[in-house]
């Protein structure tokens, strides 16, 4: 059985390891925003089964009836996950996350768009600042509302847009939307 003592020594091979071959791993990690696109998808078959246990008590699901607490589920759910800062570029595939309980936030953003889009939501989105902080975006009843996959908090209406005076968005995109709002530096 190994002891702590071992467990932390192998922790920093570990490190080593990842420090010393940093850029070859990142090299085939890198995405492009139309890579990151293709990531959200409503149709994925695990985020079809996360929807389906993140809605379980809202059966028949109607968009118009339902959506509010489909969010609120989801949202929840983001949160229960553990924000995790990798040393290195590494993205991990949603059931891996359901798995392990724990992501970065930019995988944690492309899971909460797609399960907003999974429940219905044609205007749910992902948003990237200038800073690179990120975002989910949604309408609901004519108003503008945006989570933060970080805290699960929710800003809407002019919180919205307040939100990106100091910090404008770069992108807003999903797996039907893109949009390009600048460059960024």
């Amino acid at each position: 059985m190994e002891n702590e003592a071992d467990s932390e020594v192998k922790l920093k091979i570990y490190e080593l390891i990842l420090s010393r071959y940093k850029e070859r791993i990142e090299e085939g990690e890198h995405k492009s925003i139309s890579e990151l696109r293709e990531r959200i998808s409503p149709y994925n078959d695990f985020v079809k089964q996360l929807a389906e246990r993140l809605s379980a008590g809202l059966r028949p699901y109607e968009y118009e009836k339902h959506f509010t607490a489909a969010l609120q589920n989801s949202v929840e759910y983001i949160k229960s996950l553990r924000n995790v800062e990798l040393p290195v570029s590494f993205w991990i595939d949603f059931k891996t996350m359901d798995e392990l309980k724990a992501g970065d936030i930019i995988d944690q953003a492309l899971l909460l768009t797609s399960l907003l889009r999974s429940f219905g939501s044609p205007t749910a989105k992902m948003l990237i600042t200038k800073s690179r902080r990120v975002y989910v975006g949604y309408e609901w009843k004519g108003e503008q509302h945006m989570v933060n996959p970080e805290s699960g908090s929710v800003l809407s209406g002019e919180d919205v847009q307040k939100a990106f005076s100091e910090d404008p968005l770069v992108y807003a995109f999903s797996d039907v939307y893109f949009e390009t709002y600048g460059e960024e530096d």
